[in-house]
């Protein structure tokens, strides 16, 4: 009998928050003139990894970074910003495999070999994708954005 057991990401949500700010920090060095050239509100919004209706596609790039998708749909063009998430998956062996797993080891051992005792479960990752943000654009403008909770492209996949 298998089960499974989950195993979180402790600071993922942290450690991706502090790198999208050092990205859209590099892209405002990258463009500073540009960016210099934007109203203070605009500047903060932008520093803060944020957007605002009426921002352009460049300010929302400065912001966001390049989309990972992108649709013509309605007069509107869509940016979508997607987000990988990974889970550890610990599954229990079966005993038949365990069994073989050991025979295996016991084997090297004879043979002098150093070798790590088998475990009784297997890890592996699983991965997802989600879509993370939506950006709607018409006539190059901001006109609607959204972070949709519970929008997957995929299944749980190896």
């Amino acid at each position: 009998m298998n089960f499974r057991q989950w195993i979180p990401s402790a600071t993922l949500a942290a450690t991706l928050f502090l790198v999208s700010c050092s990205a859209t920090q590099a892209r405002i060095n990258d463009n500073e003139e540009l960016f210099s050239s934007y109203s203070p509100d605009v500047q903060a919004i932008i520093k803060s990894n944020r957007i605002d209706r009426g921002f352009d596609t460049t300010q929302v790039y400065l912001s966001f970074g390049n989309a990972d998708r992108t649709e013509s749909r309605d007069g509107q063009e869509i940016w979508y910003y997607h987000k990988t998430e990974s889970q550890q998956v610990k599954e229990e062996k079966s005993a038949g495999e365990y069994r073989d797993d050991m025979t295996a080891y016991e084997s090297a051992i004879r043979q002098g070999r150093n070798v790590k005792e088998p475990s009784m479960y297997r890890v592996y990752s699983l991965y997802r994708t989600r879509v993370e943000r939506m950006v709607c654009f018409e006539s190059n403008r901001v006109v609607s954005w959204d972070q949709p909770d519970e929008m997957w492209l995929d299944d749980w996949h190896r």
